[in-house]
């Protein structure tokens, strides 16, 4: 049995030996070395040529005019119109509401009356005078005084009338205040007053906004002025184009504007400038075409105002752009240079170059983490041509389905 353990011990240290002989010596195999993947890359073929800068900026939109319309005479509101009502359009002299009349026609027809009087003063002083001048001709000598003449108690009764028709005058035109009209075509912004309510003078009854044109605010960098032909001070000539849009019922719109002028200063608190940008009846009142897509008051857009034209330069994506003044050159073997490029104007989308690139030069679009001079990129459409080719093969070497059916006899 001793025998049979010690064999038994001597096979297994046999066993163990041979396998860690066996590792120990055994053929490692080599190594392969992991090559980084090779970046796929978008180009672009660039060509320079006459370009026409646009600037951009943005703003509210207001009305060109708004006024707060105040009651010029007291009284109870005995008439509204169907229109007086906030958000309602108005045009030039509608009537908003009405004022009792009963007193001022009272005092138009005292007033009347008063001038009438007067009236017939003046042709009795009149008549007293000329036929106190005819008997001063017939029995007076020298020249007669104004007393002899009347003369005062004529330029009385002539001052009388003045007066009367100063008051007729005054009568008529608080009885046509008791209309009160809109100014110009308007929306009705907000209102303070309804049927029955009692004004009193210079009492504020409603705020309009005119919607016969619409202004924007545009701020813009002094920098920006450069790109835009403004005429000097005191020298006419044509402002810029503008396109405006913004958001109207959840879908993006474009407006047609035009700047109309400069504010002139720049502003201490943020440094910019302002120009104001006018649009014709944005509601589309007039022109019905405009109707359905309203600019309304209040809207924020955005402006892309039209700038000056320049020769020889390259329009670039803002994504070729890096480490702020180069981009990145594809050669004939897929290798990148760095590039310095001389930027003339920045947008928010692309860049304006003018110098450092040549015509037909094949320039990467897309970002590349830390690229070198050298590296080699892959283009998307070299890729893409890969693939088919890959699936062409495959598809080559897969047999064709049989589509023999055997006929057993």
């Amino acid at each position: 049995m001793t025998k049979r353990i010690l064999i038994g011990l001597m096979f297994v240290g046999l066993t163990v030996a041979f396998i860690v002989f066996a590792i120990a010596t055994k053929t490692k195999p080599p190594q392969r070395v992991q090559l980084p993947p090779t970046p796929l890359v978008e180009t672009l073929i660039v060509q320079s040529d006459i370009q026409q800068f646009t600037v951009d900026s943005q703003g509210p939109v207001k009305p060109k005019l708004t006024s707060n319309i105040v009651a010029e005479v007291s009284g109870r509101i005995s008439e509204v119109s169907d229109n007086f009502r906030v958000g309602s359009f108005v045009n030039e002299g509608d009537t908003l509401f009405t004022i009792d009349k009963a007193n001022y026609i009272a005092n138009l027809r005292s007033a009347e009356a008063s001038l009438a009087q007067a009236k017939a003063s003046y042709q009795d002083a009149k008549a007293r005078s000329d036929q106190a001048k005819k008997d001063w001709e017939k029995i007076g000598r020298g020249k007669a005084s104004d007393l002899v003449l009347k003369v005062p108690q004529l330029n009385q009764a002539k001052a009388s009338v003045q007066s009367a028709e100063a008051n007729l005058l005054r009568a008529q035109r608080d009885l046509s205040r008791t209309n009160v009209k809109a100014p110009y075509s308007a929306l009705i912004k907000s209102k303070q007053v309804d049927l029955g309510q009692y004004v009193n003078v210079g009492f504020t009854v409603a705020n309009l906004f005119g919607t016969e044109a619409a202004e924007v605010r545009l701020p813009l960098a002094d920098r920006e002025l450069a790109f835009l032909q403004l005429p000097q001070q005191g020298i006419e000539a044509s402002y810029p184009n503008v396109i405006l849009s913004g958001i109207y019922a959840g879908k993006p719109q474009a407006w047609q504007g035009k700047v109309v002028r400069t504010e002139g200063v720049v502003e201490e608190n943020n440094r910019l400038t302002y120009l104001v940008a006018e649009i014709s009846d944005p509601y589309g009142l007039t022109n019905k075409q405009n109707a359905s897509t309203p600019l309304r008051f209040g809207t924020f857009v955005n402006a892309e105002i039209e700038g000056i034209t320049q020769d020889n330069l390259i329009v670039l994506p803002r994504s070729a752009l890096i480490n702020k003044d180069q981009v990145l050159q594809i050669s004939d073997e897929s290798k990148i240079s760095i590039i310095t490029v001389d930027i003339v104007k920045g947008d928010k989308d692309i860049i304006y170059v003018n110098g450092g690139i040549t015509d037909g030069a094949e320039i990467i679009i897309t970002p590349i983490e830390n690229p070198i001079n050298g590296m080699l990129v892959k283009r998307v459409s070299e890729a893409e041509a890969e693939k088919a080719a890959e699936k062409n093969k495959k598809e080559e070497a897969t047999p064709e389905n049989d589509n023999s059916v055997a006929v057993s006899q």
